[in-house]
């Protein structure tokens, strides 16, 4: 049927980890899914976010769909992390000060000295528990560590665009986060 993106046994496995490993999710795309958890690829640089089945079925037929701008919601991280603590307790420590529907159609944005130092699975991880925060994006700035994931992968810079925010970026919040908090 000649389907571009068909895995079979042997080559498939849970789209959260399958579409960034065979470089369909890239960083500047605007990814639409139809599991809550798509915005993982956030990870990348990639503005991703789950969807009804019926909003999907018509993205699907129109190749169109229709998004408002969320106010977007900015994480300093900086610090070294305690032993032990992941890229989860990272998540859990910000959706517990910030509650279940703290970033409820909205973006969030991670970036900081933690955030640099921490690993692609870990920025996988945090973009994709955004949802339980309520938020429509979970992003990162595409760094040293992405560029070398994605190089892993076979893919070139001339197969993705790039993309930060501004430096005049106005954010609805801020909030500084000091790493030694986190247990």
């Amino acid at each position: 049927y000649k389907i571009k993106n068909y895995f079979e046994i042997g080559s498939m496995g849970i789209e959260h980890a399958l579409i960034p490993e065979k470089g369909l999710a890239l960083p500047g795309n605007l990814i639409i899914g139809a599991d809550s958890h798509t915005c993982t690829y956030g990870a990348l640089g990639a503005l991703s976010t789950g969807m009804g089945s019926t909003d999907i079925g018509m993205a699907m037929a129109t190749g169109q769909t229709w998004f408002m701008v969320p106010e977007t919601i900015r994480f300093n991280l900086n610090g070294n992390l305690k032993k032990w603590v992941t890229g989860k307790d990272i998540i859990l420590y910000i959706i517990g000060k910030i509650g279940v529907d703290g970033a409820l159609y909205k973006s969030m944005e991670f970036t900081g000295s933690t955030i640099e130092s921490i690993s692609m699975d870990e920025r996988f991880t945090i973009a994709n528990m955004a949802i339980e925060a309520g938020a429509k994006f979970g992003f990162f700035n595409v760094d040293k560590k992405t560029k070398e994931y994605l190089k892993d992968i076979g893919k070139t810079e001339e197969e993705y665009e790039i993309c930060f925010s501004d430096k005049d970026a106005e954010y609805e919040n801020v909030s500084d986060i000091s790493a030694e908090e986190i247990d």
